[in-house]
């Protein structure tokens, strides 16, 4: 628990920087849902164009956050601080994980046409999300540097996953349980302001209001907080201790 309050602390120390936080979280939410309903697609949460760009744009924000923790400990930098030129590593090594999650999910479907059972390619899928929380570590070493050498071998999480299983799933696990805690209460206001008929004003389309853009605000912006920020910086301790000197030694064999 205290890691969980310190990272959350750690992100709060600029202050400042948290009204542009929720406007970038609130821009989003309505950009998201417009384009959405504009395709045709109302009911398909945050799969379009506008979902990459600020999933980038937050991408490389905390990278430089992370990169200065990691060195230094500052608190949330400002716009100005970001490393632009680090954005071409980003997204490959977001290319690059995200065709392995894509070849593994492949592979699932393909065994479930060959057996015709749920069993295996739901063995897969659980697998892909139980290891897939080491990935950060990833992130974490190219935030360091900037450098993604040696950090595109798929070998690396079962390293990972030797060295730092414990702490790592522990560090999750409080993450998990105070977010969901967060949702519950989230959800609770949905349900009240449905009850008092406080939801429906400010129509958009179909069953679209401006409360519903507003509270979409507030969600992405406490994930925002929780899963671009807190969580990785929680992790950094586990980074530095257990997962660079395996990272350091990667880079050289190569």
């Amino acid at each position: 628990m205290a890691g969980l309050i310190d990272s959350y602390k750690k992100v709060y120390e600029n202050k400042t920087i948290h009204l542009w936080m929720f406007l970038i979280a609130l821009v989003w939410s309505v950009l998201s849902n417009l384009c959405d309903i504009a395709m045709g697609r109302p009911d398909t949460f945050r799969q379009n164009p506008f979902d990459l760009i600020f999933n980038f744009l937050l991408g490389i924000y905390s990278i430089q956050f992370l990169h200065n923790a990691i060195l230094s400990d500052f608190p949330l930098p400002s716009f100005n601080e970001i490393n632009w030129k680090a954005l071409p590593g980003l997204i490959g090594l977001n290319i690059v994980w995200g065709m392995y999650a894509g070849i593994i999910l492949l592979a699932a479907l393909i065994s479930f046409v060959f057996l015709h059972s749920w069993v295996v390619p739901i063995i897969m899928m659980i697998g892909v999300v139980i290891v897939s929380v080491f990935v950060y570590y990833v992130f974490l070493a190219y935030a360091e540097d900037f450098q993604t050498k040696g950090l595109l071998n798929i070998k690396l999480l079962l390293t990972f996953i030797n060295v730092s299983a414990k702490e790592t799933y522990k560090n999750l696990l409080v993450f998990l349980l105070f977010n969901g805690l967060f949702i519950a209460v989230y959800l609770m206001i949905y349900v009240a302001a449905g009850y008092f008929d406080f939801d429906k004003f400010g129509h958009i389309a179909g069953d679209y209001y401006t409360f519903d853009l507003l509270m979409y605000a507030g969600i992405g912006y406490f994930l925002i907080i929780s899963w671009y920020f807190a969580f990785p910086y929680s992790l950094i301790k586990t980074y530095i201790e257990k997962i660079r000197p395996v990272i350091k030694k990667e880079q050289g064999n190569d």
